[in-house]
Parts: structure tokens; sequence; C-alpha cells
């Protein structure tokens, strides 16, 4: 059987409804929000009532901390560097198959850096590892590895190539940027990561090289999730004696709303917002390991027209508390996405993400190269009867498509 579309109707007319009255909540919402936003101009009293929910025991507050700039400042289109370099790193992979005839995964990572200041062709390439390994592709009690201890894996293996890139260029144009592809608050400490302690390790160690290299590393997340505003403007709402677990736990009358949300109303084009760093145990333990590595983030309007498109910019302390970084960094995102036209992403990172994605005929072709080379090597392996039967299942099965008339 397919999909009966018939039978989900009603139900999509139902996911309308619903999505139509919650943006009208929202709307309500968001003029609160902007009231205590543009209200929240003293940034002595906003570090007070933060150091005051870090030096209690109630713990559960997640949302932002200030830096050094006033919550309610925005900071418009710094100057392009006369000169720069610039590196991004993406990972595509392929999970382990446990009924596949052979256990393997594969990371493969791509890199793309490009010059400004000067006539030069960008450099690009791919980096493939193939797992196969019992270490690898198995955990300590046997068990192959799931799909989220490879992401993770791939993940270290991205911030590793760019640290390793970062300092074969250390010596060339500057700002030197590391552009990575999402936030960098990693959480390897999952329990359904194999050696996360390791990989958190590993993390470190990159932090550290891209640091001695004197990288601007910033992670670039396209339509954030977060609340790290948005709950520090309930948080400042809050007298000293209503503050507790309970009142913590959501934002209060901002419940629902997001910091993009938010940040689309207030952020002209080319414009960020002030920087912020997250209040978790994450974020204290890179704090504890080394201040520097503490991080950080804005939210820039990466867009060049009325319609707002909000990117949240993750970075390090070392970063972060270096204003001619700021700015350095700040007009260089907005370079990058503006060359893709009303595709408001930094190219260097779409150029990497098609370095590194793995087709389907790709994978298939990797399959039939280890199959022969299991051939020559007489191992016998055979798919389990659940894939072989799901291959006859699907083998003469039709698609058919609702034409118009």
């Amino acid at each position: 059987m397919s999909l009966e579309f018939n039978k989900i109707v009603e139900q999509v007319h139902s996911m309308g409804r619903f999505l139509g009255h919650r943006d009208n909540s929202l709307n309500a919402k968001l003029a609160l929000a902007l009231e205590w936003f543009y209200a929240a101009n003293d940034l002595d009293a906003a570090r007070q009532r933060v150091d005051l929910i870090r030096r209690s025991s109630v713990g559960g507050y997640r949302g932002g901390a200030p830096v050094d700039e006033v919550l309610c400042e925005t900071f418009g289109r710094p100057p392009m560097p006369l000169s720069g370099t610039l590196i991004a790193a993406d990972g595509g992979q392929v999970y382990p198959d446990a009924h596949a005839p052979t256990q393997y995964y594969l990371v493969n990572i791509g890199w793309f850096a490009c010059t400004y200041g000067e006539v030069r062709l960008p450099e690009q390439a791919t980096e493939p590892t193939l797992a196969y390994a019992d270490k690898d592709i198995n955990d300590a009690d046997g068990r192959m590895v799931n799909n989220t201890t490879v992401n993770a894996r791939r993940t270290v293996a991205e911030i590793r190539t760019l640290s390793t890139q970062a300092w074969l260029l250390r010596g060339e144009a500057r700002p030197l940027v590391a552009l990575h592809d999402g936030g960098l608050l990693k959480f390897f400490g999952s329990a359904e990561v194999t050696d996360a302690a390791q990989l958190a390790r590993d993390y470190i160690t990159e932090l550290t090289r891209l640091r001695d290299a004197r990288a601007l590393f910033a992670g670039y997340l396209d339509r954030p999730r977060s609340t790290y505003l948005i709950s520090l403007l309930h948080l400042l709402q809050l007298e000293p004696d209503e503050i507790n677990e309970a009142t913590l736990r959501t934002n209060g009358e901002l419940e629902g709303l997001t910091d993009i949300y938010l940040m689309s109303r207030v952020l002209k084009p080319g414009e960020r917002s002030a920087m912020l760093t997250q209040n978790s145990p994450q974020n204290a333990s890179y704090r504890s390991e080394d201040p520097d590595f503490e991080i950080a983030c804005f939210y820039l309007n990466v867009s060049d027209d009325s319609h707002a498109a909000i990117a949240r910019i993750d970075v390090p302390m070392w970063v972060a508390r270096d204003e001619q970084a700021v700015d350095e960094l700040h007009a260089l995102i907005l370079s990058q996405c503006a060359i893709q036209g009303r595709r408001h992403y930094p190219y260097a990172l779409t150029r990497a993400d098609e370095l590194a994605y793995i087709s389907q005929a790709e994978k298939q072709q990797l399959n039939e190269i280890i199959n022969i080379e299991l051939l020559k090597n007489r191992v016998e392996r055979q798919a389990s009867d659940k894939l072989q039967t799901k291959g006859l299942a699907r083998a003469s099965r039709k698609q058919h498509k609702l034409g118009s008339r």
C-alpha cells in the first residue's frame, strides 16, 4: 500500500487552522517582547540579574547572558576588510546498516577556501574516511554504533578539517575566518554517543588549534530556534523573590516566541544584535576549560531587502571580545550571503556541502566496489533476509502521480 492522501486531507486542513491561530497568538506576545527589549538598556542590571542566578542554588536557566554590549543595541554593516581568507567545511555520511552484507560507515568532509583582496582561484577538496574495523563500527558491548555516534564523529571531523586548514593557511591574508555549519555548543555527552568523552576532548583540542592559528572561528545557524534572548527578557521582568525553577521552566508571557521571531522585527538588513552567551552547564564546562572557549553568539539579518533572514552566529570568546574581529566576521558573512542572490546563505558553506554530499547513486557504487573487493578476497557476505525481502516487495511497485486536467 502507498500513502492514501484522501485520509490525511482533513488533518492538513486542521494543521492550517492551528498554525494560523498560533501566529495570531504570537503576534500579541511579540508586541510585549518588543516593549521589554527596547527597555533593556541597562547592561549592569542585566549582568546582575544573571549573576544572581549563577550564585544561587536555582537551576534550569538556559537563557542568554550579556557580554559587553547593551541588550537592545544593534550594529550596522561594517566596512569590508581590505583582505581576508575564508575556509568552510561540511560533512556527509553513509550510515552503518546492520542488514547489509558488510558493516561499515563512511564520512566525507568537503572544504572550500577563498581569499579576498586579491585575484586568486578558490581551493577545495574532499576527505572521505571509510570505517570498517570492529573498534570503529562497534561499541564496547559489541553493538553496532548508531547514527547519532556517526553524526558526532562527523562533526569533530569537520572541526578538525577546519583547524588543519586554518593552521596551514595561517600565513595567508588576514582576517582568517573558519566557518562551520551549525552551533558551536556541542553535546557529545549523550548516552547514545559511543566514546562521547573522547569526542569532547577532541573538540577542545581542535578549538585550541584554531585559537593558536588566530582564526575567527564561527558557527552559522540558518533559521535558529533558540530562545536565549527571549528567556533573558523574561528573567529581567521577574522580581528576585520570584526567581525559582518553576518560573524559569517557561518564558512566562513570552512562551512560544523564539529569538528569530523578535529579531526579524528588530534588525534591519545587514544589522547584528548585541553579543550574548548561553547560560548552561555545557558552556560553563568550556569556560572552566579555558575562558577563551566559552561560546557566545549574535543574531544577524543577512537579507538585503525587506524580507528578514535571521541567522545566529556562534563564536568562541577569543573572537567575541575582539571588536575588530567581530566587525570583520560580520562583514565577511554578509558578503558570502550576498553571492547567491535570494538564497541568503554563505556561498562557501554551500560549496562545502556540495563537495561533501554523498548521493544514493554514489552509495550504490561504493557498495558495488566493496562487494567486488570482498569477492577478490574470498569473503562471503549476504544481506539479511529482512533487507532482501524489502527489495523484492519494492522492486515491482509502480509510482502513480496525480495529473491535472
